[in-house]
Parts: structure tokens; C-alpha cells; sequence
């Protein structure tokens, strides 16, 4: 069972974000507060994880007072184009903010969502939640937390940001962590355990996107971090728990989706200058580098496919109330 869509910044909150201008575009939903995952069920109904514009309680986050609260929601959208929102009340850290609720897995019995780095007055946050399809009830929490208060992999100040995730054949659950540098997996056996960690440079990797090919190999998607350079972004490709390939030349890639015939997309969210981000767009993931497929996006965060194999992409992602999924023109 893979998993697809996705993510973001687990260090830097967005800077300077704006809206920009896109062309016409087969608008699926829009309205929507800070999209970010996004995945269909098995009956061809359409969720959308929103982060949310924080909230009235203003908290201290160690940098600035944040306006926390919890207007992170799930939106889900029929296949006739009807959308409701169907879970309240989820963590969302503030206006802009690039945590809160970012990913969401719907199987015939359950809703799973990693819920990203919120203050501790959360204490659903910095997590895997799974919640029972019908009663919308809690059945499962992962704790990542704790994991990183333990182990703190990259030395870093303890934050715990969990991005995105995939599901293997064999049930083993993979969690990017985009404030820890490291990717975690989970089963019932085990439970949380550090399964790969990336060494802070220059840059800090930032870990985001994530999804399972049909060979089953892992493919880890990798914002990098502040002033987001062009082009150091990467993929990396896992295969047996080793590091197979690294595909280079991207841009602040915050979602991969790699298809059944082994073609791999990812978002690249935009190209960070001294007016905020500039537009981003979706491209294809070649050996030779990025091919674009879509470009002109406003804030584009990640990716779905139907049973069709069409894909579909977040927009407008951070800030606001005009956050919209569109579809790819291929």
C-alpha cells in the first residue's frame, strides 16, 4: 500500500510570503486555509489537510510570540465536486506558518495525518494520528517527540516537525521529520525508531516529500533551508536502506510522487528572492535534471493521483483563505 502527496519548513517559518498572479486553471476546490496533502479513498472522494491561521492564544515560540490555535482542518471533495469539511479543530501554529497538519492517509477503516510542530499546548502535535474513518476518534498517536528528545539526531535544538509519510507492503510506516533533519519508521513491533539522519552544513537538509516507489524503493524529498539557494534542493533515492541515488538541480522541493511506471514528480515551491517567493511549479525528475510539467504556481505545496493517473497539486499554500487544489496540465 504506497502512500502519496505531502509538505514543510521544519526550521524556517515562510518569509515574506506572497500570492502571485496564475494563469487560467481547472480549479478543483479552492477557498481553502493553507493547503498542504492532499489524497483520494478508494471511492474516488478527494481529502485535503489545511494547516489553518493559527489562532487567539499567543505563546511564546523561543524567537517571536506566535498566535496559535486550532484551525487546522481536513476538506474532503466527492468525485460530483461537493466539498465538506469533515475534521476541526486540528493544531495550526500561525498566519503563514509553515507547520500545523501538512499530510493524510484515508484507507476503508481509518484517517491518518502527521500533525507537524505545534507548542506544547498541543499535545496531539509533532506526531502520527490515526483516527477511526467512522467515529473520527483517535485510535493510534506516534509520538515523534519523543524520539527526538531522546535522540536529537542532528544535535540541533529539539523540535520535532513530522512532514510527510509512506506506506510500505510489508506495514512499515516511513515519517519525514523536517526539524530534526531525519526520517523515522514505525511498526507495531517496534514502534518510532530513527531509521536515517542528515548531517547539518551550510545549509540545514530539511527533509520533506516522501513516497514509496513500485519497486519499493524510498524516494526523500529535501527543502534545504534559508535563503533556499536555486537549485541545491535533491531527491534521494533509498533502496534496502542504503543511499542508491541522488537526483540534483531542484529548487525548495516540498512533495515527490513517483507513479507506477517509475516516473518521479515533485513540487518545487518557488524560487526565494528579496520579494518573498517567486513562482513555483511542478516538474518531472529526470537523470539529466528537472523537466518543468507545470509552471506559474502560487505557493505549490503537493501532489496526488486519481485511479485516472491524473495529478493534482495545492496552491496558494500559506496564508490566507484562497488556498485551492488544481489540476496538473500535463
Amino acid at each position: 500500500m504506497h502512500k502519496k502527496y505531502t509538505v514543510i519548513f521544519g526550521i524556517v517559518v515562510l518569509i515574506l510570503t506572497v500570492t502571485l498572479p496564475v494563469a487560467a486553471q481547472d480549479v478543483v476546490v479552492d477557498g481553502l486555509v493553507n493547503p498542504r496533502g492532499l489524497t483520494f479513498d478508494s471511492e474516488g472522494n478527494l481529502y485535503i489537510v489545511e494547516a489553518g491561521n493559527g489562532g487567539d492564544l499567543e505563546v511564546s515560540s523561543g524567537r517571536a510570540p506566535l498566535r496559535v490555535g486550532s484551525s487546522g482542518q481536513v476538506t474532503r471533495v466527492s468525485p460530483e465536486g461537493d466539498s465538506e469539511v469533515i475534521i476541526l479543530g486540528l493544531p495550526s501554529r500561525a498566519v503563514g506558518d509553515s507547520r500545523g497538519a501538512t499530510d493524510i492517509l484515508v484507507t476503508d477503516e481509518a484517517i491518518w495525518l502527521t500533525i507537524g510542530q505545534a507548542p506544547n499546548q498541543f499535545p496531539f502535535s509533532m506526531g502520527l494520528v490515526e483516527l477511526s474513518r467512522d467515529s473520527l476518534r483517535i485510535r493510534r498517536f506516534i509520538d515523534l517527540y519523543s524520539v527526538e528528545e531522546a535522540e536529537n539526531p542532528d544535535g540541533l535544538t529539539l523540535e520535532s516537525n513530522p512532514h510527510d509519510f509512506a506506506v510500505a507492503d510489508d506495514g512499515t510506516i516511513y515519517i519525514t521529520d523536517a526539524s530534526c533533519n531525519c526520517m523515522y519508521s514505525w511498526t507495531e513491533a517496534d514502534g518510532p525508531q530513527l531509521a536515517a539522519s542528515w548531517p547539518v552544513g551550510d545549509l540545514s537538509p530539511v527533509p520533506t516529500g516522501l513516497d514509496i516507489g513500485p519497486d519499493g524503493d524510498l524516494y526523500v524529498a529535501f527543502l534545504t533551508g534559508f535563503p533556499f539557494p536555486a537549485g541545491t534542493a535533491t531527491i534521494e533515492r533509498w533502496s534496502g536502506g542504503e543511499l542508491a541515488q541522488t537526483y540534483t538541480g531542484l529548487t525548495a522541493v516540498t512533495d515527490v510522487l513517483v507513479t507506477d511506471d517509475g516516473t518521479i514528480y515533485a513540487v518545487e515551491y518557488g524560487v526565494f528572492g528579496d520579494q518573498g517567493w517567486g513562482p513555483g511549479q511542478v516538474v518531472r525528475v529526470t537523470e539529466n535534471g528537472p523537466e518543468t510539467v507545470m509552471g506559474d504556481l502560487s505557493l505549490p505545496y503537493a501532489l496526488a493521483q486519481d485511479a485516472d493517473g491524473n495529478l493534482f497539486v495545492t496552491v496558494n499554500s500559506s496564508g490566507g483563505v484562497n488556498g485551492q487544489v488544481i489540476a496538473v496540465s500535463m
